[in-house]
């Protein structure tokens, strides 16, 4: 034997005869903007998570353990978008979404669920009950939504409190604001349609004003023959001229008449302009906030810039972001507020934070934030759901998210979080693999395209399998770096569903993969930031990332290796 070969180390062995895994616990935050301000605060709430599962998994608890302990630190956190402090629904209300998953792909999950402070805990329960035979051959729910989430609940111990202890004063506040900005758009868009209206009445009275006046030609035509005895009555009409005359041809029914001319010069000819909205005396008014303006004063709001900011129209983003349906609304901002351009790109008198590709959850205030700058106010925008995957000591792996869903959003609305393969997904070891190869992986971003696109379950997927999609839709070989990029720009952002979308793709993934040769931890993000934190049980301390976009990238991709011999 040569003495220079490294022989690896063997595993610890536990009483009972099976060898001892490194634990590790990965946690994220939530993919979006995290402004620098407020960046100790979510990576301190990740870090207290991670710790929190590590010493669960320390002293001997599965994995589904850790992850239902990490997630929970991070509901009852206020900064967070999970549990308390959560976004509200258009009616005031917080509901919330949850899934866990075991190391078997077997799944717990909750959604559109309002009283219940810690929804992982709900999910957890039912996961645990799914397992449990019913009476009758019936089949244990895997999923619970709304009022029959609540009502399970109750029957099984877990506490239903008052809607307002799951409601933190920043969440109230933000709700205040949207819902000020949701009547200003209604307005907007009600003041929009009465304008189209109005402009149809334009042109049926200016039909009508037409057909006056070719009658008033023809009898003033008629007229000017007697006068000048210069046409017979059965000649056809013709505009009257005059070789000494210098007067201006008026539309008489159109426009007022000039008194400097005499009525017999006044008489309709060519039309020196076409008709106007304001043709035929019609004077339009537009008031807004107790001030006025005239039709030919009101701006055109279709030639505005799409970062522009022009007099006091503010263009901002509908409650569910939109990059194509632009609202604007008239607002005193010309200080240092600069508007949200509709494809989400932020931008200030000094500073600019590209977000073209993350789609905000929010409406923005106007009010409140006119003299503030959107880097002055540093406030977070980030796209709900927050995540963990756990690896305990005997080599299972489970995965869980949580969320508070989009503010504003509609009463009953089941988000990603709640989704199994959509927010969550593990890949199990298949029994006859003697390398026991599974993967994890988490997402967060818009729900919608998520679930378009089977987020989760496709890039789990991907890293499994180590493959990628090339032309003409055909899967060829790649390596986890390509196949965990693939994903995020070809199967995510090339996905028809989503470029066909009137609103922007926005994702951040952090996927596990568990190999004979240590854990390996994938993440990428196409959103402003993504906070992320990681842990194994040989660390005393936490490995903590703001992964952040930077000016002109519009993909970020990172990861690291756990040791496990």
């Amino acid at each position: 034997m040569n003495p220079t070969t490294v022989q690896p180390s063997k595993k610890k062995k536990l009483p009972h005869g099976r060898s001892k895994n490194v634990s590790a616990i990965f946690v994220h935050a939530g993919a979006g903007f995290h402004s620098t301000l407020n960046e100790y605060s979510h990576l301190e709430a990740c870090d207290s998570a991670a710790r929190m599962a590590m010493r669960i998994l320390k002293a001997g608890g599965t994995a589904v353990d850790a992850v239902e302990s990490a997630i929970k630190v991070l509901e009852d956190r206020e900064i967070t978008n999970a549990g308390y402090g959560s976004n509200m629904a258009i009616d005031g209300v917080v509901e919330c979404d949850a899934t866990i998953v075991d190391h078997l792909g077997r799944s717990g999950a909750c959604g559109a669920t309002a009283q219940i402070k810690n929804p992982i805990n709900l999910a957890r329960l039912i996961l645990n009950e799914s397992s449990k035979t019913l009476s009758l051959r019936r089949v244990p729910p895997n999923l619970l939504v709304g009022q029959g989430a609540v009502d399970f609940a109750w029957e099984h111990g877990i506490p239903v409190v008052p809607y307002e202890m799951l409601i933190s004063k920043g969440a109230r506040d933000r709700y205040l604001r949207w819902r000020e900005d949701l009547k200003h758009a209604d307005r907007a868009r009600q003041k929009s349609n009465s304008s189209k209206n109005l402009e149809v009445s334009q042109d049926f009275e200016l039909t009508v004003k037409d057909k006056e006046c070719k009658d008033t030609m023809q009898r003033q035509e008629f007229m000017k023959n007697i006068l000048v005895d210069t046409w017979g009555v059965d000649q056809p009409n013709s505009p009257y001229s005059s070789s000494n005359s210098k007067a201006k041809v008026i539309c008489t029914c159109a426009f007022e008449s000039n008194p400097q001319i005499s009525p017999q010069l006044q008489v309709p000819g060519l039309r020196l302009r076409s008709y106007s909205p304001n043709y035929g005396s019609l004077h339009c008014v537009y008031h807004d906030n107790d001030q006025f303006c005239d039709e030919d004063e009101k701006p055109n709001n279709s030639l505005l810039d799409s970062n522009q900011v022009d007099g006091d129209i503010l263009k901002i983003s509908s409650v569910s972001p939109t990059t194509n349906n632009e609202r604007t609304f008239p607002v005193k901002c010309k200080d240092k507020l600069e508007a949200e351009s509709y494809d989400g790109t932020f931008s200030s008198t000094n500073n600019r934070h590209s977000l073209n590709r993350f789609f905000p959850t929010k409406p923005y205030a106007r009010n409140s934030y006119k003299n503030l700058s959107l880097v002055e106010r540093n406030e977070d925008f980030i796209t709900d759901t927050v995540g963990a995957i756990a690896i305990d000591s005997h080599g299972h792996i489970a995965a869980g998210s949580s969320s508070g869903g989009i503010g504003m959003k509609h009463r009953g609305r089941v988000g990603p979080a709640a989704l199994v393969g959509i927010g969550t997904a593990v890949i199990p070891a298949d029994e006859d693999d003697e390398d026991q190869i599974c993967v994890a992986a988490v997402t967060s971003g818009t729900g919608e395209h998520m679930a378009t696109t089977m987020a989760s379950q496709k890039c789990a997927e991907r890293i499994y399998h180590n493959t990628r999609r090339k032309k003409g839709g055909v899967d060829t070989e790649a390596t986890e770096e390509e196949a965990l990029e693939s994903f995020v720009l070809v199967d995510f952002m090339g996905h028809p569903g989503v470029r066909g979308s009137n609103s922007t793709g926005a994702l951040g993934v952090m996927a596990v993969k568990k190999t004979p040769y240590g854990y390996f931890l994938y993440f990428a993000h196409n959103t402003d930031s993504f906070a992320l934190v990681s842990m194994h049980s040989n660390e005393r301390d936490s490995k903590c990332v703001m992964s952040r976009l930077g000016e002109n990238g519009n993909l970020v991709m990172g990861g690291r290796k756990i040791r496990t011999n």
